[in-house]
């Protein structure tokens, strides 16, 4: 029987994760996987809204079973949330599952991506650019400990799909 190949993209929100990860499923022709997309659509619900009624833990609780329920006889590419590999040990899970990417990019490159792209992110709703930068370094410092125990790390902020599948292959 062929081995899975399962790959996992981890890192703040705005690194890139969903937008490469569809090309890079697309491209090893296996299925795409948003964390935060089955999580809204097995709770009939969006993320902010479960934030709103039930709160940041019960969405980590949420996180942690998702991972937990996932298929490890199946190949995918799994774009988690920024915040998923930093709770309930779900590091030690998703490295266990698959090869876990960190896509790094600095604050600044985060916060200039995320400025007109923050709706249903309910931690950054409504920052200004500056604000935005702070709130980033602050959960940077605490979520990167997290972060670097990814299989592989990529500090690359334009980031290609050739030059993640070179990363891939060589290691």
């Amino acid at each position: 029987m062929k081995t899975p190949k399962r790959y996992i993209l981890i890192g703040f929100m705005g690194a890139g994760k969903t937008f490469l990860g569809k090309q890079l499923s697309e491209k090893l022709n296996i299925p795409f996987i948003d964390s935060d997309e089955e999580i809204e659509k097995k709770h009939n619900s969006t993320i902010s809204e479960i934030f709103k009624n039930e709160g940041e833990e019960a969405f980590r609780l949420k996180e942690k079973k998702f991972i937990e329920a996932l298929n490890p006889s199946e190949s995918f590419v799994l774009a988690t949330g920024g915040g998923l590999p930093c709770y309930s040990r779900n590091m030690d899970l998703i490295n266990k599952l698959g090869k876990t990417i960190y896509l790094k990019a600095s604050p600044t490159c985060l916060a200039a991506r995320l400025l007109n792209n923050n709706t249903n992110r309910p931690l950054i709703e409504n920052n200004q650019l500056e604000q935005l930068k702070q709130f980033i370094k602050e959960k940077l410092a605490v979520r990167e400990q997290f972060y670097n125990d990814a299989s592989i790390i990529i500090e690359q902020e334009d980031l290609k799909l050739e030059d993640l599948l070179k990363v891939i292959e060589n290691d």
